[in-house]
């Protein structure tokens, strides 16, 4: 959705870009440009089986992810550094705090599903404007075009 755009309240899929990569298809649903957040942003994630990402953190943002459907694992790092690996799925809240090092992966069958919550807003945009993501305008589907 380009800036010109008028600010909507309420967003469905249909409304904004498609983001995507080898691991993550991904839209962002709330944005200072999306929606008009100032201080919150939500993107919503599909991982397939075996996909995930690599460690990283957002150094500026706090995270929630909450699982929509499916099953996977999310490693967070600990306040000395230890990975600690749990098992997420439907239902699950992850917080992730400002800073902490983590890992998301799909160890299911079936496609999964989170919704990804960062405050401040920020890391939406960093993976948007990334050379490893496509961004495919609203109405495209991926692998179609």
């Amino acid at each position: 959705m380009s800036a010109a755009t008028t600010i909507k309240h309420v967003i469905t899929p249909n409304d904004v870009d498609t983001i995507i990569s080898s691991w993550v298809t991904a839209k962002t649903l709330a944005s200072p440009e999306v929606s008009g957040t100032e201080r919150m942003s939500a993107v919503s994630l599909f991982f397939d089986p075996g996909k995930g990402h690599e460690r990283h953190n957002h150094p500026a943002s706090e995270q929630l992810i909450y699982v929509l459907a499916g099953a996977g694992e999310m490693m967070i790092e600990d306040e000395t550094g230890l990975p600690v690996t749990t098992a997420i799925s439907a239902g699950s809240l992850v917080t992730i705090p400002r800073g902490a090092f983590h890992s998301t992966f799909n160890t299911g069958w079936e496609p999964l599903r989170i919704l990804a919550v960062y405050s401040p807003t920020g890391p939406e945009a960093a993976m948007r404007n990334s050379a490893e993501f496509t961004v495919l305008a609203p109405g495209v589907v991926p692998g179609k075009v």
